[in-house]
């Protein structure tokens, strides 16, 4: 059996396309407008406006992304040194009151995120196999 999937013409991807923005763009304007979001990007702010305790957060996951390849890549040495660099930095901001507000409320946002995504892939795969 030769099953060749139809090219679909260009003009229609493009109406496909422009479709799928507007509704993203229509999922990013609602989830912006939740009260936990706004919340979140408060925390983000004010934590940003700390300039040290921001910095050291950021070069805290620098080193825990680095920590992370060097595992993935077998440098057990460079994994260790870094992952200590990066547990180091966290346990100095780990319990600032700062950090603390925006780390719970980065965990709502991510759940949210992991939430709305599953829920897509979710829709999508009943959708494909419907189509089968």
């Amino acid at each position: 059996m030769n099953s060749k999937k139809e090219v679909k013409p260009s003009s229609e991807l493009t109406d496909i396309k422009q479709e799928y923005d507007r509704q993203v763009e229509r999922l990013v304007h609602k989830i912006k407008t939740l009260d936990y979001v706004q919340d979140f990007q408060k925390a983000e702010t004010h934590l940003m406006a700390e300039k040290e305790l921001f910095e050291t957060q950021e070069e805290m996951k620098q080193l825990q992304k680095e920590a992370t390849l060097y595992q993935k890549i077998g440098k057990s040495q460079a994994y260790k040194e870094t992952a200590q660099a990066a547990q180091k930095l966290e346990k100095k901001i780990k319990h600032h009151p700062i950090v603390e507000d925006y780390a719970m409320k980065l965990e709502n946002v991510n759940d949210l995120v992991q939430y709305v995504t599953g829920q897509i892939e979710e829709k999508v795969n009943s959708l494909l196999k419907t189509d089968e």
